[in-house]
């Protein structure tokens, strides 16, 4: 586990294990924490952003509007129709708080949750659900959104600039290696060459 402070490093989850995360956070009535993370992969905001968000800035919108912390850049992010109505949906399932708090808060304090605390509840999630993830963080589920979106225009590089821009990358190779794909590209080179000289193809 990290010391408190530390930079901790993520990893995407395949879309299909994200679906999976988010049903068994439902099936268990973790609300809460299933709300934090859809809004984290919907709006693909470092988590910076995302705990200063309060109701009054997600409820009855079409466009969410925010200016980053990291990057003093403003981002302008459309909130579907049908996430209008989950963000709905969902502050009546979490019984209605005060439109003026932040989103996702502690209840003892109410005050937003820590970035620390956040990520070492995020390492039990995944043990406790047996996440097909190394690493995972509050930026896994920034890292999943931009994942899923280059996969599901396949892996084209309109994708890849299109991503480049929404994540204020400085180039293509950063965004190449943010979403994961230089470290694929790295593990084919080590699988292509381990099985030219394996054992398997010299008993045969």
């Amino acid at each position: 586990m990290g010391m408190k402070g530390q930079k901790t490093t993520s990893d995407y989850l395949p879309i299909e294990e994200f679906i999976r995360f988010l049903q068994g956070l439902h099936n268990d009535k973790l609300y809460s924490w299933e709300f934090y993370c859809r809004i984290s992969f919907y709006t693909a905001l470092r988590v910076s952003d995302v705990l200063t968000l309060k109701w009054s800035d997600l409820l009855n919108h079409k466009e969410l509007m925010k200016v980053e912390q990291k990057t003093t850049k403003g981002r302008r992010i459309k909130l579907e129709t049908g996430l209008t109505q989950e963000i709905a949906f969902f502050y009546q399932l979490l019984g209605s708080p005060d439109i003026n708090q932040p989103f996702f808060l502690n209840p003892r304090t109410g005050k937003a949750y820590g970035k620390d605390y956040i990520n070492r509840k995020l390492k039990y999630f995944r043990v406790k659900y047996r996440l097909n993830v190394g690493a995972f963080s509050t930026h896994s589920l920034r890292k999943t959104f931009a994942r899923y979106y280059f996969e599901s225009q396949d892996c084209s590089t309109e994708a890849m600039l299109t991503l480049k821009g929404l994540l204020n990358h400085a180039d293509l190779s950063t965004t190449s290696r943010y979403i994961g794909l230089k470290q694929d590209k790295e593990d084919e080179a080590y699988y292509s060459a381990f099985h030219a000289v394996s054992l398997n193809g010299i008993n045969n």
